[in-house]
């Protein structure tokens, strides 16, 4: 196989060659990208065993590690916009950049509240240009083998996910966090130069509008119009409340209930259930796609996820702890890899799709930063985490509750409506032949 560095102005999709690479760069950044969310867990209790005795030090750790993946989402609207005026090399190099520099800048932090700036607001906003880049990249490569070009990406991605936790637990275990941080730069670092394969076509002059159109046309705002995307989106602002608080704060929970295991156990299962979950049933969603609409599949993560919440603090036993990590990893996995399919068909159109995630990250944002900060207040007045477990479980029922009716209503007044404008149509033939 020969490997043509491509000319920025030929046509791709190639389906083959170059964009192999490109595609093997997209999986390392999307594992950088996901891992380095589910990851945190393991610096959050590092966090709360140095800083000790500051004042608020389990809530401003787990509102640290909230608020990098909440930046993340909100900022990737914007990401998405700068794609689409610049191209997805420039705002993926910036991206990766900026997350390489706030790590570097972690190492020589002391204070817990500088890592708001550092960590929280700058390794996110870095991570949202780069995940902007990395979801717009493969269809510029791949048409035929796209869905075989996404599979690999998240094979790939899964074992960085996998690999993360294990790296990171054991730097931290024998060298402390600075060292972490100088490990997890470099990681990050190697993003910075599988961003360089991120090359796309420059735009004819003729197909070049001002500005402000271009600016319009990015924003895609037409989205609204649709009900679906509006209550995919509002369930998804409920339920990403109690959605992150089992991936930030369950470290902390595993470590108090059962401190003669490993953390990085818990953090290991989880990713590696996820990852197999995603690969398995973003296939099988290709296959019932006719049947079951892709957003019922996020209907069954957050009731599903919610139940297993609540079960959470009567885990007395550590294996049955572990099969609920394993179930909370399976419905992440399917999260996931069902977040583009659904914004893909909520849209109707391929150019409003990548609108539609941005959004949908931006709705998800407050709460995500919400969710794991309460349950850091909530253990810091009840020194437990069971109130936060009910809570975040209560939010993720009501989620996926709201979507199985409301997408039910939102079906039946379409067919209520189908069926009075056949039924006016019917009418004007039959007047219309007594006319005659």
């Amino acid at each position: 196989m020969k490997f043509k560095f491509p000319k920025p102005s030929e046509s791709y999709h190639s389906d083959g060659g170059w964009a192999w690479i490109v595609n093997i760069a997209t999986g390392y950044c999307f594992g950088i990208l996901i891992g380095m969310c589910n990851n945190y867990g393991l610096i959050y209790v590092e966090f709360e065993r140095i800083y000790e005795g500051t004042e608020n030090h389990v809530t401003y750790a787990g509102w640290i590690g909230s608020m990098a993946i909440g930046v993340e989402y909100i900022f990737c609207v914007l990401g998405s916009v700068l794609v689409d005026l610049y191209n997805p090399l420039k705002i993926g190099l910036v991206g990766a950049v900026i997350s390489t520099a706030s790590l570097i800048g972690c190492i020589f932090v002391t204070n817990l509240k500088l890592y708001f700036l550092t960590y929280g607001f700058l390794f996110g906003f870095g991570q949202a240009l780069l995940l902007a880049a990395t979801l717009s990249i493969l269809p510029y490569y791949f048409e035929k083998k796209l869905s075989l070009a996404n599979g690999l990406m998240n094979f790939i991605g899964s074992i960085i996910i996998v690999l993360l936790p294990i790296i990171t637990s054991a730097i931290l275990n024998s060298s402390g966090l600075k060292m972490t941080f100088i490990v997890l730069a470099v990681i990050n670092a190697i993003g910075v130069l599988a961003v360089f394969t991120y090359i796309t076509p420059k735009k004819n002059k003729d197909e070049s509008n001002s500005f402000q159109k271009e600016i319009k046309k990015s924003l895609g705002t037409e989205i609204f119009k649709r009900k679906k995307f509006i209550l995919w989106c509002v369930s998804t602002f409920i339920g990403k409340f109690g959605y992150f608080i089992p991936i930030i704060n369950i470290d902390h929970f595993g470590k108090l209930a059962f401190p003669d295991k490993e953390p990085m156990i818990i953090n290991v299962v989880f990713s590696t259930l996820a990852a197999i979950a995603g690969i398995i049933f973003g296939r099988l969603g290709d296959w019932t796609a006719k049947k079951i609409p892709h957003v019922h599949y996020h209907t069954i993560v957050y009731l599903f996820y919610g139940i297993t919440q609540f079960c959470i603090p009567f885990s007395n036993i550590y294996w049955v702890f572990m099969v609920e990590i394993v179930i909370l990893g399976i419905f992440d996995g399917i999260l996931l890899s069902f977040i583009v399919p659904i914004a893909y068909s909520l849209a109707g159109c391929h150019k409003l799709a990548n609108q539609a995630i941005g959004y949908y990250h931006i709705t998800m944002s407050i709460t995500a930063i919400a969710g794991p900060t309460v349950a850091g207040k909530i253990f810091e007045i009840y020194k437990s985490y069971d109130n936060a477990f009910y809570l975040g479980g209560l939010t993720s029922i009501v989620a996926g509750t709201l979507l199985l009716f409301g997408t039910t209503i939102i079906d039946c007044l379409k067919l209520d409506n189908a069926i009075e404008s056949e039924q006016n149509e019917n009418q004007e033939k039959i007047e219309d032949t007594f006319k005659i």
